[in-house]
């Protein structure tokens, strides 16, 4: 069983930094598709996003996943508490697009969170890995670390392979591509335990160390061949996740000024929410006002600024408004 003193972690300032990062990414590559506009920011660094959070969740979650025999109340739990945004902000997102409302269609958003408010499949996403997971704590210790490098030996393989991308691209497009990128992410799933389990380690600086230089040095030198997957298959990105995962963990955790610590951990808590209901604010927004897409093709930066800051006092005001009672459906 997990303790109590395990239920809750204190927040990393650096981690919180990183979603707040990589929120702005996500927040910025749905204002291209939706306002296009000739300004392409940030290049590809987009993609980093969901295997970077996935990895940081399943790093946080180690503390379950590392137990034996992990009690399913304890998985119950973890999985209501994605199960409720699903069903929440799918609903809005159909109150927002009522003509795709039907009884197959509301099945397909719970099933796969790709009819609706299309980032939602992240949570479909982890709740399959919960479960997968959960499973995994009933083998011995000594065999975990070894499988979770065959799951990102063999995950990489079928990348390659094109196995994967083949098998479900016959399927609807919203099966397609939800259950087509499970293959994609769960090396990241297996990633994030393995970076949890390594800094628990004594010579965890070294190895570190060891990991942020070669990472850094085959993101520079060396590229590995492109795959027909979906967003996020291949070598590349899994190196440049390492790389990002294992120099902040190398820099540790330090220290703000108490306010713009507090701060930062605000909003880092508040990416959950902003990840979950920007697409469907941005969709409902630009069909009111048409003119932001003007707007944004003249200033970029500054609209995805604003954008996303409205993002974040949205979750706030929410969370103040219904006194801290529905937190769970915004971070």
């Amino acid at each position: 069983m997990v303790s109590k003193k395990t239920i809750k972690s204190p927040r990393i300032i650096l981690f919180d930094l990183l979603k707040i990062a990589l929120i702005f990414l996500v927040v910025n590559i749905h204002i291209r598709v939706i306002t296009p506009s000739n300004a392409h920011l940030f290049g590809s660094l987009w993609s980093y996003t969901v295997p970077i959070f996935m990895t940081l969740s399943f790093f946080f979650m180690n503390k379950y996943f590392s137990q034996i025999k992990l009690s399913f109340s304890i998985v119950w739990e973890r999985i209501k508490r994605l199960f409720l945004p699903l069903v929440f902000w799918s609903g809005v997102g159909f109150l927002f697009n009522p003509k795709l409302f039907s009884i197959k269609n509301a099945f397909l958003q719970i099933l796969t969170g790709k009819v609706v408010n299309t980032p939602l499949y992240y949570l479909d996403v982890l709740i399959l890995f919960t479960v997968i997971y959960w499973l995994i704590t009933y083998l011995p210790q000594k065999l975990r670390t070894p499988l979770h490098f065959v799951i990102i030996i063999a995950a990489l393989t079928l990348d390659y392979s094109g196995i994967s991308f083949r098998f479900f691209n016959p399927m609807i497009n919203e099966v397609k591509r939800s259950y087509g990128q499970i293959v994609e992410l769960i090396k990241y799933a297996s990633l994030g335990i393995l970076f949890a389990t390594l800094n628990k380690q004594n010579k965890k600086t070294i190895l570190l160390l060891f990991l942020t230089v070669i990472s850094f040095f085959i993101m520079t030198y060396y590229k590995f061949p492109e795959t027909h997957g979906f967003n996020y298959s291949g070598a590349n990105l899994f190196v440049g996740t390492i790389f990002t995962l294992s120099l902040s963990l190398l820099i540790g955790n330090f220290s703000l000024p108490s306010k713009i610590g507090q701060f930062v951990n605000i909003l880092g808590a508040y990416s959950f929410g902003v990840y979950l209901f920007h697409i469907i604010f941005l969709e409902k927004l630009v069909k009111t006002f048409p003119d932001i897409k003007t707007f944004n093709n003249h200033y970029p930066l500054l609209f995805l600024f604003l954008f996303t800051i409205s993002c974040y006092g949205f979750c706030f005001l929410f969370d103040h408004l219904t006194k801290k009672k529905f937190s769970f459906l915004i971070k």
